[in-house]
């Protein structure tokens, strides 16, 4: 292997996740349908107060979505509309990519939540590196330091200062490895594989989203200012 061609394998799952990966539009569009949900039902809530109930939607909708797809891997190990992304990778790491997609969009969302401008490349690289360190916290593999902390903060900050490719290629290098040793579970009885798939794909999707959520609160705790854009018209566009 040439050092040409070793970056492009370890960015496999990087690149498969990319291509499928929700666009900066549909999140900000079901942010604001969320945003504006939360504010009919409770119109007298901080903008604080507002984040987290929205931030709440968006975590519980993807946990759903992860499960279901776990299910379906299980059952099926092919799933419409993944494509030219299930080719990149192989029927090994396909659940995988349909995994980090979710985790990888809802952490888009939640950066949008909390006034991140989705249109920026820190706040894309910022949502794709939550979730492949929040995914490696769960599989209990050393990623430096918790992301819900304020060492963690500053951590992820840092590698946004020009480092933040190479470290999300090297974390989702290393997702790769884990995942493909958890494929082991769909390789059980039919059944039981497609309980293990829904569950374990919840329960990731729900760490990575609280430890996404931990990230983004204490990044504002500490007086860090997100790169904000101007609102835009809510647009009729269905959330990917």
């Amino acid at each position: 292997m040439t050092d040409e061609t070793k970056p492009e394998n370890e960015s496999r799952l990087l690149k498969a996740v990319e291509s499928i990966a929700i666009s900066p539009q549909d999140a900000k569009a079901l942010v604001a349908q969320y945003r504006s949900q939360v504010k009919s039902s409770k119109p007298k809530a901080s903008d604080h107060e507002v984040q987290a109930l929205v931030a709440e939607k968006i975590i519980s909708r993807y946990a759903k979505m992860s499960a279901t797809s776990g299910g379906v891997t299980a059952l099926a190990g092919v799933i419409p509309g993944l494509g030219t992304a299930v080719a990149m990778v192989g029927g090994g790491l396909t659940d995988a990519t349909i995994g980090m997609k979710f985790q990888v969009d809802m952490c888009m969302c939640l950066a949008d939540t909390f006034g991140w401008d989705l249109t920026s490349e820190d706040a894309r690289q910022l949502a794709f590196m939550i979730a492949a360190g929040g995914s490696l916290e769960k599989f209990g593999v050393e990623v430096g330091t918790a992301l819900a902390s304020k060492a963690g903060v500053n951590m992820v900050r840092q590698y946004l200062k020009g480092a933040a490719l190479a470290a999300v290629k090297e974390m989702f290098k290393r997702i790769g490895i884990t995942f493909t040793r958890k494929a082991l579970e769909k390789a059980i009885p039919f059944g039981v594989g497609v309980v293990i798939g829904s569950a374990a794909n919840y329960a990731l999707t729900k760490y990575v989203g609280k430890a996404a959520l931990g990230w983004f609160t204490t990044d504002r705790d500490m007086g860090n200012e997100p790169v904000i854009v101007k609102a835009e018209p809510m647009v009729d566009v269905e959330p990917a």
